[in-house]
């Protein structure tokens, strides 16, 4: 009896031991599984949107901070997605999102009907989407392509915007030429200072200069700059340091986005770019434009059809078009052919331009 009562108890025992072994088989075997549906479950956490463009110190914070840079979201792949901090299944949604609407997103507004995204996540994208804002504006974008335009003789000093489209210009490159002009001091005083504007082909150059009422050459004269810097004491907003603007502002993480803001793109050339630091609030912009100047004739120029592969991924502008840069060089074709029209920072990009 006391036998049998002992064999038994050692089934007991064996069982559970050989229980235990098979629970921890299978615990092996489905770990992945596990894991899987334990990370699915937190895809629900709103995603943010960081920035961190002080590129001497993000590499001491271990990518605390993501650079959030222009893109054309047609080219975005899922991992470029999830790169921005989407989740895995949100950036599938964007790309079979995208497959649905014909396999491009054409304007803005497309991204906000998205399901996958969200009125907040839309809001923070809005401003780095090279697209334009609305269906309209795609439309107005080509409605020029197809008018005559008749030439006479003009003075590009006092043309508006509709009197560039009138000779042959787009109306985002007759922007573009009015923003030019009052980015060298509202005034064209040379054929040469037209020719220079990146907007204005070779070809159309040659077209438009018997007819242009200006001189060939200009007649050097720095004066201006002269008086200007003599009765203003406030400092250039291209040379300041961080003290400089960390005293105006007082905000030591805005401060060093407008610094790393300001070395990817080799200097201002307008004020209006500060806007575009991220998480910038208008208060702050405020104060730096009125306690600062831009001097913009020793920001750094790139010349297309030179420089390295390096220096243009280096500009936050021209990094986008790195690649179809250097393939236009390559095939013998003007480089400059592949900068988007649309670009909303396109007027600001010719004057990088050497």
């Amino acid at each position: 009896m006391n036998v049998r009562l002992k064999m038994i108890k050692e089934q007991r025992i064996g069982v559970l031991v050989l229980l235990i072994i098979i629970f921890v088989v299978e615990l092996i075997i489905h770990r992945e599984l596990l894991f899987s549906s334990i990370l699915e479950s937190n895809d629900h956490v709103p995603f943010q949107f960081v920035e961190e463009i002080d590129y001497n110190v993000s590499k001491k914070k271990d990518n605390k901070y993501k650079i959030i840079e222009a893109f054309n979201p047609t080219d975005y792949t899922l991992v470029d997605w999830q790169n921005l901090g989407f989740s895995k299944k949100q950036a599938y949604t964007i790309i079979n999102y995208k497959a649905k609407i014909g396999g491009k997103f054409t304007y803005k507004e497309q991204l906000k009907s998205c399901y996958g995204i969200s009125d907040e996540m839309y809001a923070k994208i809005f401003p780095y989407l090279l697209l334009p804002e609305k269906k309209s504006d795609v439309e107005k974008i080509f409605a020029v392509k197809d008018k005559k335009y008749q030439l006479n003789p003009f003075d590009p000093n006092i043309l508006e915007a509709k009197d560039w489209v009138k000779i042959g210009f787009s109306e985002k490159q007759a922007e573009s030429i009015i923003k030019y002009r009052n980015a060298i001091g509202g005034k064209f005083k040379s054929k040469e200072d037209i020719k220079k504007c990146y907007v204005i082909s070779s070809i159309k150059y040659h077209e438009l200069e018997p007819l242009i009422k200006l001189p060939f050459h200009k007649v050097e004269n720095r004066s201006n700059v002269k008086v200007i810097w003599g009765a203003n004491v406030k400092k250039d907003i291209n040379t300041a340091y961080f003290n400089d603007i960390n005293t105006v502002i007082d905000n030591e993480i805005i401060t060093k986005r407008i610094l790393g803001f300001r070395k990817g793109l080799g200097g201002f050339v307008s004020m209006e770019q500060i806007k575009d630091v991220y998480d910038i609030t208008s208060d702050i912009v405020s104060r730096i434009f009125e306690s600062f100047v831009l001097d913009s004739t020793k920001i750094r120029k790139i010349d297309l059809q030179k420089s390295l592969e390096e220096d243009l991924y280096n500009h936050i502008y021209l990094r986008k078009y790195k690649n179809k840069i250097i393939e236009a060089r390559n095939k013998g074709k003007d480089p400059l052919r592949v900068i988007s029209e649309s670009d909303p920072k396109y007027h600001f990009i010719i004057q990088y331009l050497n």
